[in-house]
C-alpha cells in the first residue's frame, strides 16, 4: 500500500477549518485543480453521503462520484471513489482520501490530507511511480497553501513536508 501525505499548520480553529472540508460544493473555490464538486441528491457530509468530483489530472478531467468513509467532527473527512470515471493510475486500487484536523494552541490547526491505495506490478506500477506520485504532492501542496491562504498570509514561502 502506497500512502502520500502533507500536513501544514493554519492560523484557524479545527471548526472553522473543518467547515471548508465538508462545503463540497464549494471546494473549487481553493482547489484550483477541481472544477467540480457537488453533494448528490442534497446529501449532508456524513458517513455514507455520496458526491461528485471533477479535477484535471493527466490532461484529463475525470468524473468520480466519491463517498464519505471516515467522518468525525473537526477530526476526520475521508472519501472513496464510489463511482464514475478512474480518478488515477491504471493499476491503482483501494484509493482513499483523508483530512486530519489537529487542534493546536492559539486557536491554530494541523491539518493532514493523505491518499491511500494499492498499484499493479509492471507497466501501470511505473506510471504511477513516475507521474501519480509527484500530481498528488503538488496537488496536496497546493490546496493546503490555498486553505492556509483563506486564514492567514504571515507565512507566505513556507511549504509543506512529507510525513516520514
Amino acid at each position: 500500500m502506497t500512502v502520500l501525505s502533507r500536513e501544514l499548520e493554519i492560523q484557524a480553529t479545527a471548526e472553522t477549518v473543518w467547515q471548508q472540508l465538508i462545503d463540497v460544493n464549494g471546494w473549487k473555490n481553493w482547489q484550483n485543480q477541481i472544477s467540480e464538486s457537488i453533494w448528490m441528491d442534497d446529501s449532508e457530509a456524513g458517513i455514507g453521503a455520496r458526491f461528485v468530483l471533477r479535477y484535471s489530472h493527466n490532461r484529463d478531467s475525470p468524473r468520480i462520484e466519491a463517498e464519505v468513509s471516515g467522518f468525525r467532527a473537526h477530526k476526520e473527512f475521508s472519501y472513496k471513489p464510489a463511482d464514475g470515471d478512474q480518478p488515477y493510475t491504471e493499476g491503482m486500487t483501494d484509493l482513499e482520501w483523508e483530512w486530519l484536523l489537529f487542534p493546536q494552541t492559539r486557536n491554530r490547526t494541523r491539518v493532514r490530507f493523505t491518499l491511500t491505495y494499492d498499484a499493479a506490478g509492471g507497466s501501470p506500477f511505473f506510471r504511477e511511480l513516475i507521474g501519480t506520485r509527484v500530481q498528488f504532492l503538488n496537488f496536496a501542496d497546493t490546496a493546503l497553501a490555498a486553505l492556509r491562504a483563506m486564514y492567514e498570509d504571515e507565512h507566505e514561502g513556507e511549504t509543506t513536508a512529507p510525513l516520514a
